[in-house]
Formats: C-alpha cells, structure tokens, sequence
C-alpha cells in the first residue's frame, strides 16, 4: 500500500514538474486595413451591443446566450457569452480613449481556459482605418504544455474577428468570405494525379495554381481531361511552424489516365464538409470553425484517411471562389 502511495505522489509530482517548465503565456497579434471612416469602426468595437455581428467568439450559427452590463462602452462595461460547445467568455472594457485606443479584461473558459488583456489600436490610413488587436494572456495551468496551440487557435479568432468586423462596414464590393457548414457526407472514392507540396501554409494556394496548370497541360498533351475539380490532400501539417506537406493534384477517371505522372487513389469515406465562399485567404479560418463545430457536436475525425480540400470555383476574382473542406470522420 505504501509504495502503491509513493508511486502515486511521484507521478502527480512528476506531471507538476512538467507543466511548470512551460511558461503557458500567450501573445496574438491581428492587424486589418479596414475601408471605413474611424468613427465608425471605432464605434462597433467600442460598443458592446455591437459585438453580436463579429464577435470571433460565437460561432456563426450556434445558440449562444449574451450578457451586456447597462451601458456597454464604458470602462467597467462587461459583454459576457455562452454558445453551448463552442465557447464561452467575457469582455470588460477598462480604458477607452476614443477613436484612439481600446483597453480590455478578456477572460475565455470554453473551449480553453485563457485570462488576459487586449488592446485595440486605431488610425487613419486616408479615408480607410487601420485596426491592431492584441491579445495578452495565460492559458490555465493544466493547459500549459498546450500553450502553442492555444495561440494559434487565438490568432485564427482574431484575423477572423476582424475580417467579420470589415465585412459589417465595408462596402457590398470588398472582398469578404462565408462559411457554410454542410454536415457529414459520403465522400465517393477517386483516382488523381499529383505534385507534392512541402513548405509555408501562405504560399499553398500559388503553389495550386501552378501546379494545376501543369498537370491539365500533361493530361491534355495526352487527350486525357481531368474528371473533377482541384484537390489538395493534406497529410502532414504543422500550426505552429505554419507549415504543410500535401498532394495537389487533379481527379482522372481511370488509374491508367495517370501515366507517367504521379498517381493515388483516395478511398471512399464519410467526411464533415464546410464550404467556404469568397476569398480564399481564409481557408485556414475555415479549417477551424469546421473542427470546432465538429467538436461540439461530438463528431470524431477518423485520422486514417487525409483531410483534404476542393477548389469547386477558383480564379482572379477572390469574392467568386468556391472550396469545400472535408474532414474524414467515423
């Protein structure tokens, strides 16, 4: 029994140690060239009453129940929120200078615990504004090993804060995105020819249009046409390095299609599917708003089979692109 004991205390002793080597800090940094008048931008950011049409925090098309103290932008104002299994947190305003600088308590418990301090910064930039938003913090103590992965999930909440404040202000032209979760779908198995792609998760989608272009002129130097849309399967990627090892490649109808080139079959499968409209910049934002949304509806991954992303729309005009995301699932 006593050494059951000492077994015990050493490993609890042992974990304690672990997470102590990490400092659990958190640092995020957003900044957006908005094409609105600064009062204006200032103003949706100020206001608490404002934030339920960008707040990155409630997930589009979640429940969520909010909470806005009497008069919601002024130090002291508070704008708390519960959206069920995608997040939960509060806002407290504690210094405004006005169209200059916003001070805030931030406090996140859902879907990671996260206490800290925000600043938004605010200038003229011609008859458009720029927007800074930073974000200062510590992840809880049993989440400090997770540290990394919190920011990264941080920063995606930020940039798309920020694009859905942009989206709100700025004229029906600008460039924008949505997106649209469509749930679990079959998935029908294909044959495609590839390139592999290894490098910055950024320069991915210059790499398609290239690459693309080069397999639709081998597969047409030969008479064969592609039987689908551009795909890229994800098989290795890494969010804190920003870095990603994947296929991009072109749907054929038959193996043999493949010749000379690379070729694979990616096998039939369910899949959560999200589709993004409009800018493809922010696929990375799409990624995590279908991963959050599977989460809080219990839906597994099935990690045995890639990820993998289709370009049903693609062209010069970033308001006109299409591309659907599927996650393999159980």
């Amino acid at each position: 029994m006593n050494a059951l004991v000492f077994i015990c205390g050493f490993c609890i002793v042992a974990v304690l140690v672990y997470m102590a080597r990490y400092s659990g800090r958190v640092r995020v940094e957003a900044v957006r060239l908005i094409d609105a008048p600064l009062d204006q931008v200032y103003a949706n950011v100020a206001d608490f009453a404002q934030w339920q049409q960008w707040n990155p925090w409630l997930a589009p098309g979640t429940q969520a129940s909010r909470t806005i103290s009497d008069s919601g932008d002024q130090p002291g104002s508070t704008c708390a929120w519960e959206s069920g299994g995608t997040g939960s947190g509060s806002v407290q305003h504690v210094r405004l200078l006005k169209e200059q600088r916003i001070e805030q308590r931030v406090r996140l418990r859902h879907p990671f615990v996260v206490s800290g301090r925000s600043k938004w910064f605010f200038a003229r930039v011609g008859d458009k504004t720029e927007v800074r938003w930073s974000l200062r913090g510590r992840v809880a103590f049993t989440m400090r090993a997770f540290a990394a992965t919190v920011q990264g999930s941080l920063a995606l909440d930020c940039r798309y804060g920020l694009d859905q404040l942009a989206h709100l202000l700025e004229p029906a032209e600008a460039p924008r995105y949505g997106i649209v979760h469509l749930g679990v779908r079959e998935v029908e198995s294909r044959h495609y020819v590839y390139d592999v792609y290894q490098g910055p998760i950024n320069a991915l989608a210059q790499a398609v249009r290239t690459t693309v272009a080069e397999l639709r002129q081998d597969l047409a130097s030969r008479g064969v046409q592609a039987a689908g849309a551009p795909i890229a399967v994800y098989f290795k990627t890494n969010i804190k390095l920003r870095t990603t090892m994947c296929h991009i490649g072109l749907p054929i109808h038959r193996a043999e299609d493949a010749g000379t080139l690379l070729a694979r079959e990616l096998p039939a499968h369910r899949a959560y599917a999200v589709r993004l409209e409009g800018d493809p910049s922010a696929v990375e934002v799409a990624w995590y708003h279908g991963m959050q949304r599977m989460v809080a509806d219990k839906i597994k991954p099935d990690q045995r089979t890639p990820p993998f992303e289709s370009y049903l729309v693609s062209g010069e005009e970033a308001n006109a692109c299409v591309t659907e995301l599927y996650v393999p699932v159980l």
